[in-house]
């Protein structure tokens, strides 16, 4: 099968009660999707269990010593072209708690790929103090407006521990308009990548710190992947346009951009940019 989507993160708190609300938030996603599948209280305790229906299948597991707990569900798609398989796993490091998901899928050339991050990693998002190099994961952009908070961007850019990228946007001089709605791209893209929205007045300060081959343009997005440094090549960190605007006005769908993006950053996950 093809990973299509691929996400690890570790929680601020360090506790069972915080792995068995990870645990719960994952019961309830299989439980919204297919309830079918939701075993009873007494199976969803037990340390492995299994059940498969037509088209259907999940599996459930526990290591010897209870450190990591994994949920997998396998389904065929309605009209029977792929079959997808996601992977929930919650692990006791001994010193944090990490969640981590992946989804793949049979790979079938001659069809149609659709790929978005399960529902689950937002509900672990929402649900769950999860961090990145120190900054909160969440499903909101952040606004960098003034010289102190793009201080503390470019650290957590330059971060050798950030996991997540960063997709970094620059509103248009005297409006609020960043070329893709940045809270719907946020939401979207929570667990997968942090979203920023530096002001227009601060992007030649983005270019003289990180250099003009990383320099944010407005109606584009820069994706500053992980492992980001000054002398990184350019292509690593692409600036992404959006080809349905390139005659400066907005789109005639707001949402292609966003669902560009959203397949860049999922590809991203799996290192296949």
């Amino acid at each position: 099968m093809r990973v299509v989507v691929r996400s690890t993160l570790q929680s601020r708190v360090h506790s069972l009660a915080n792995r068995l609300r990870a645990r719960e938030l994952a019961w309830r996603w299989v439980g919204a999707k297919w309830p079918r599948l939701l075993p009873c209280a007494s199976d969803m305790a037990r340390s492995s269990f299994g059940r498969s229906l037509p088209g259907q299948e999940l599996l459930v597991s526990t290591n010897a010593d209870a450190s990591v707990w994994s949920l997998s569900v396998a389904h065929e798609e309605r009209n029977g072209t792929r079959t997808w398989m996601t992977r929930a796993q919650v692990t006791d490091t001994g010193s944090a708690d990490v969640v981590g998901l992946q989804t793949a899928c049979t790979d079938v050339p001659d069809a149609p790929l659709v790929v978005a991050p399960p529902r689950l990693l937002g509900d672990w998002v929402e649900g769950l103090e999860l961090e990145d190099a120190g900054l909160a994961v969440q499903g909101a952009p952040r606004e960098v407006t003034d010289r102190w908070q793009l201080d503390a961007l470019c650290e957590h850019l330059l971060a050798q521990d950030r996991a997540l990228p960063v997709i970094a946007l620059v509103n248009r001089p005297q409006s609020r308009y960043y070329g893709v709605d940045p809270d719907g791209l946020a939401e979207n893209l929570r667990g997968l990548a942090h979203v920023a929205c530096v002001a227009s007045h601060l992007s030649d300060d983005v270019a003289d710190r990180l250099g003009q081959d990383f320099s944010l343009v407005h109606g584009a997005a820069r994706i500053y992947a992980r492992g980001f440094h000054a002398n990184a090549a350019s292509g690593a960190h692409p600036l992404v346009k959006d080809a349905s605007s390139a005659s400066g006005g907005r789109p005639d769908d707001p949402g292609a951009f966003r669902r560009l993006l959203r397949k860049k950053i999922c590809a991203l996950s799996v290192n296949e940019f």
